[in-house]
């Protein structure tokens, strides 16, 4: 117990052994980051394929090894009292933005490579491809900054609404949603919008891509599907309660928390629902023959993979949540004290990848140009740049309605 103040603060505890082994689970590590207890915590956790990248109150990114739970690196970003979002990363660089300005890091090692000025503050974190970084603000326009060239103009678009989630960036795409009930989707390499999709409900999260198609859930209590080729809706499955978070999509199976609370998984092609899970409020990971999930009281639920029945639970303890892990059946247990720790299943020593992870000597070799030195900070306004007509302006080749 470590008293801070006048009032007590309680340390969160590591899953025990014996109680993850009677569960079918082993720890694979733990980790602490740095986190002075009394003047800050960790506000974001982010997972990037063999990065997990945790963001504190004061600007400090750290970014630690999913496969050994090594610290690689430690970054301040900005001033320690601005507010600070994201992280978000590509595979060269990590985002952040601290106050009025967005800073790109090294992924290697997190040095500075640039930052520059925008001219306002988002509450949404930053996104990448791998030539943009997007900013949404909350007065409904899409910002994209080049990340070649920090000097570059900045490409805009005017949304119909407002921004309260950060866009989404899957490979050339990029969309992302508006509370009027809008879906946009556009080009990331090349920004541009190639469509607007009018939903009549409120997006109440970032929209998720998987293959071929676009999901997003809706406070009308609906998961909607929508082919990322020309924005037809192939599906929508109603939950009949509000749905707050992002769908998960794992393995050909999508997986939606709606407000009851009950964790509902759907078959992610035909929209056909497989089962209910009462009294999960988020979805964790998905294992060979297991789901996990949590309740309202952060506990651990272990269910059947094929019916969703309750088959274990592990008490985590106060403080404790868990990451949803759409990309490998690891289990991540963190917590604002920073500290974080891996589960796995038995016998499943070497990760399961859903999402594929290039190696990088099976990459093609590509030249790279020089990073920016840290220490150029760049003052470009964002308002010197180029507007984009609203998607209903488009030009008419840009339509692919004609």
């Amino acid at each position: 117990m470590l008293v801070v103040g006048p009032q007590a603060w309680s340390a969160p505890q590591l899953v025990e052994f014996e109680v993850a082994s009677k569960n079918g689970l082993q720890r694979a590590w733990f980790s602490q980051i740095r986190v002075d207890h009394s003047k800050n915590r960790v506000t974001n956790w982010t997972l990037d394929k063999d990065l997990l990248l945790a963001l504190t109150s004061t600007g400090t990114v750290h970014a630690i090894k999913t496969e050994t739970g090594e610290t690689q690196w430690v970054a301040q970003v900005g001033n320690p009292s601005y507010l600070s979002t994201g992280p978000a990363a590509n595979a060269d660089l990590v985002a952040v933005l601290s106050g009025s300005r967005l800073y790109m890091l090294d992924r290697a090692d997190g040095h500075l490579v640039w930052s520059r000025a925008l001219g306002i503050v988002s509450e949404t974190s930053p996104t990448l491809s791998e030539t943009y970084a997007f900013v949404a603000e909350i007065n409904g326009r899409v910002e994209g900054f080049p990340l070649e060239d920090p000097k570059a103009s900045v490409w805009q678009n005017q949304s119909a609404g407002h921004l309260y989630h950060p866009p989404l960036v899957t490979g050339e795409f990029v969309a992302w949603a508006s509370d009027q009930g809008y879906l946009y989707l556009g080009n990331a390499v090349r920004p541009r919008v190639l469509f607007r999709i009018e939903t009549h409900d409120e997006i109440a999260s970032t929209p998720v891509a998987s293959g071929e198609n676009l999901y997003a859930t809706s406070l009308g209590g609906y998961l909607y599907c929508y082919a990322k080729s020309d924005g037809a809706e192939l599906w929508r499955y109603s939950a009949g309660m509000p749905i707050t978070q992002q769908p998960v999509v794992v393995d050909g199976r999508a997986y939606v928390a709606s407000e009851d609370p009950a964790l509902y998984a759907i078959d992610a092609t035909s929209g056909r629902h497989q089962w209910t899970a009462e009294g999960v409020v988020q979805f964790v990971a998905q294992g060979a023959d297991r789901v996990y999930g949590v309740d309202r009281f952060g506990t651990l639920l272990i269910l059947d993979n094929k019916s969703g029945t309750l088959a274990g639970r592990i008490d985590t303890g106060m403080g404790i949540s868990a990451l949803a892990n759409e990309q490998s059946d690891r289990i991540f247990l963190v917590s604002e004290a920073g500290l974080v720790q891996c589960l796995y299943e038995q016998g499943a020593s070497e990760p399961t990848w859903y999402l594929k992870v290039v190696d990088e000597e099976e990459e093609p070799k590509k030249e790279k140009k020089k990073a920016r030195p840290a220490e150029e900070e760049l003052e470009v306004p964002a308002t010197d740049a180029p507007k984009e007509q609203p998607a209903e302006d488009a030009e008419e080749e840009d339509n692919p309605f004609g």
